[in-house]
């Protein structure tokens, strides 16, 4: 079966493409496709752990079946800016 997988963020920095076409087998899940990206760019293996997957709008779980045409989004570890109060408690001083 062909789905499509979207690459996000540093997963399309890493991999310098935005989407990939696979044929899994039939019965695929969303670990499969992952294992298939990652035998096609091995240097996303790292971010396997941190990795969330969607099918459509809806988060899913590695184990979600997918179906023919299916379309997988691939979203990497998300690091935010820090703020004030957040530097201020890591220094154990007191908010702003």
């Amino acid at each position: 079966m062909r789905v499509r997988v979207h690459l996000f963020a540093r997963y399309r920095e890493a991999t310098g493409r935005v989407q990939v076409d696979l044929e899994l087998p039939e019965g695929g899940t969303v670990e499969t496709a992952w294992s298939a990206v990652v035998d096609r760019h091995p240097q996303l293996a790292q971010y396997r752990p941190y990795t969330l997957f969607a099918v459509g709008h809806d988060y899913v779980e590695p184990d979600h079946p997918l179906k023919p045409g299916d379309e997988l989004s691939l979203f990497p570890p998300v690091s935010g800016g820090s703020s004030v109060a957040v530097r201020a408690e890591a220094a154990g001083e007191a908010s702003p």
